[in-house]
């Protein structure tokens, strides 16, 4: 049997070290207010959810006209990118868990984003060669939970059987199911009609590489 494992990215695989808002403080030549810190969240989600371009540059360039600052939205952009991806924290247990399933199955990561700050957290943490393939929403043009961006990922790395793994139930276990994938639940939540779930990652590695070793290697 073939199979692929996809991995939801942020809350994961990956989990964060330091608050956005200090992140974007770090970013800004000056000190930002409060209304400029919503400023950017605002438009940050907004792009991301409206699966923009640029999403990141584009919230710095909003912020830069509406409070009158001399500043380079693309280099500010840059900037922000390789911060947060520096926040963003890789458990041992994790990198050991995709490496396992990578030497048996396709391994993909499944995320809502964009490419750019989601390619660069994999690179940081050196998950890039362990991975497949890449979907993210902003590249796909759907983002989760739309059926669009599952099927995107099945036709990316076709398989007898592909498996999703999500930290959100209904952005990512629901859709993923209704697409057709196996699913795996990482969380607190306690909906009642889950297959496979685990409260965290080393419960996670118990569950998920039993489940895909069947003697069969890609």
């Amino acid at each position: 049997m073939t199979a692929t494992v996809y991995f939801d990215l942020d809350g994961t695989l990956l989990d964060y070290a330091v608050p956005f808002e200090e992140l974007f403080a770090r970013t800004l030549p000056t000190d930002p207010t409060e209304e400029m810190v919503k400023t950017y969240s605002e438009r940050v989600l907004r792009g991301i959810e409206r699966v923009e371009s640029d999403p990141y540059e584009r919230a710095f360039d909003a912020v830069r006209e509406r409070y009158d600052l001399d500043v380079n939205p693309a280099a500010l952009a840059t900037e922000y990118v390789e911060l947060e991806a520096g926040a963003t924290r890789l458990a041992p247990a994790v990198r050991a868990l995709v490496a396992t399933v990578a030497d048996r199955h396709d391994v993909g990561v499944l995320t809502n984003g964009d490419g750019r700050m989601q390619r660069r957290k994999l690179a940081e943490h050196g998950l890039d060669d362990l991975i497949d393939a890449v979907i993210v929403s902003n590249e796909v043009g759907a983002r989760k939970p739309s059926r669009a961006i599952f099927d995107a990922a099945r036709e990316r790395l076709p398989a007898e059987t592909t498996v999703y793994v999500g930290d959100t139930y209904d952005e990512d276990i629901v859709p993923a199911r209704e697409a057709g994938f196996e699913t795996v639940y990482v969380g607190d939540e306690d909906p009642s009609d889950r297959s496979v779930t685990a409260p965290g990652t080393e419960a996670l590695a118990s569950l998920l590489v039993p489940l895909l070793t069947d003697g069969t290697e890609r």
